[in-house]
């Protein structure tokens, strides 16, 4: 693997942007992350919103961070992809709400630009942590251009027609789809729990066929993983105020998907 580039000042922290964003909040080093970032980075987050430029993402930094240290935030990551302008990483994010542990999904975005700027974007579902979900407005504009593999545009255009049975053929036998939430569906003999969730997810007024439809804006791919920001404008069938999300489709050896992860707050 290449080299992380390295976008801000020298600041100890060494890596992927995304590998090292929520580690060193969790870890209090705002102030290092902040050089890191440099003084041109934008950050957007579904709880704190978006800033940019110092000393305001300075600010923000060291407000995240304390909000993570009261919460006994934890940081797991789980995978990683790069692509030639941006690199997502994916974790699990502890925290100790009204004194019960909840653990989120949590995608992070670094977005490489010219002129050693960075946009991070981080995608994860507020439900579990403040009890609403978030409506995000989109982060990207469409680009119909966005190439994405095969079983991944077979899966996107099976969901624009609300297909379910073509939804779960996208899928090798035994694979998963995970929730924002973090649950887990196998594709089984006959659908199983993966067929049920999109019967349900795919289901519109008076229990008719309703697609999901979603707008592609930019993907990292490796050649086995594929991480896509898009924005959704059609679920259940229905036109719905557009709304941000990110999945990632891990590719088997058959070609087909073998594992979906959605990060967000709408369910694709």
């Amino acid at each position: 693997m290449q080299d992380a580039p390295d976008r801000g000042a020298a600041s100890g922290l060494r890596g992927w942007l995304s590998d090292v964003y929520l580690p060193a909040l969790v870890s209090a080093q705002a102030e290092q992350l902040a050089v890191r970032l440099g003084d041109r980075a934008t950050v957007d987050d579904p709880i704190f919103g978006r800033t940019n430029g110092m000393p305001a993402l300075a600010r923000y930094l060291e407000e995240v961070s304390g909000w993570l240290a009261k919460r006994a935030g934890a940081f797991d990551r789980v995978a990683f992809v790069t692509g030639s302008d941006r690199d997502v990483t994916e974790g699990t994010l502890a925290l100790t709400v009204d004194g019960q542990q909840v653990k989120v999904p949590v995608a992070i975005v670094a977005e490489r630009r010219p002129e050693r700027e960075v946009a991070l974007r981080l995608y994860y579902s507020t439900k579990p942590i403040n009890g609403i979900h978030a409506v995000r407005s989109p982060l990207l504009p469409q680009n119909d251009e966005v190439a994405v593999p095969p079983p991944v545009a077979a899966h996107l255009e099976a969901l624009a027609r609300g297909d379910a049975a073509a939804v779960v053929a996208s899928f090798e036998v035994s694979g998963t789809l995970r929730d924002s939430t973090g649950q887990t569906y196998a594709n089984e003999a006959g659908g199983g729990a993966l067929r049920a969730y999109y019967d349900r997810q795919l289901a519109g007024g008076g229990g008719a066929p309703g697609g999901i439809q979603v707008l592609k804006g930019a993907r990292a791919d490796d050649g086995r993983t594929c991480a896509l920001e898009y924005t959704v404008v059609r679920v259940h069938g229905k036109n719905v105020a557009p709304q941000a999300g990110l999945a990632v489709y891990e590719r088997g050896e058959s070609g087909l998907l073998r594992a979906v992860r959605v990060y967000g707050d709408v369910y694709v």
